[in-house]
């Protein structure tokens, strides 16, 4: 697995800055996703977009 990793950063992953999102959400929530995979690829696109830049 590390030199997966560190395969990956030193060949694949392009040296400009990446920045990493991570969604919390509520345990109940997390019960009724576990069940429900177009949920959680709303949610996920719903903190997509909130991640975009705006124009101005």
């Amino acid at each position: 697995m590390a030199q997966t990793a560190a395969h990956l950063v030193d060949h694949v992953i392009p040296p400009v800055p990446v920045r990493q999102w991570v969604i919390s959400v509520p345990k109940r929530l997390r019960r009724f996703l576990a069940d429900r995979p177009p949920a959680v690829a709303a949610l996920t696109g719903v903190g997509h977009e909130a991640s975009k830049p705006r124009e101005r």
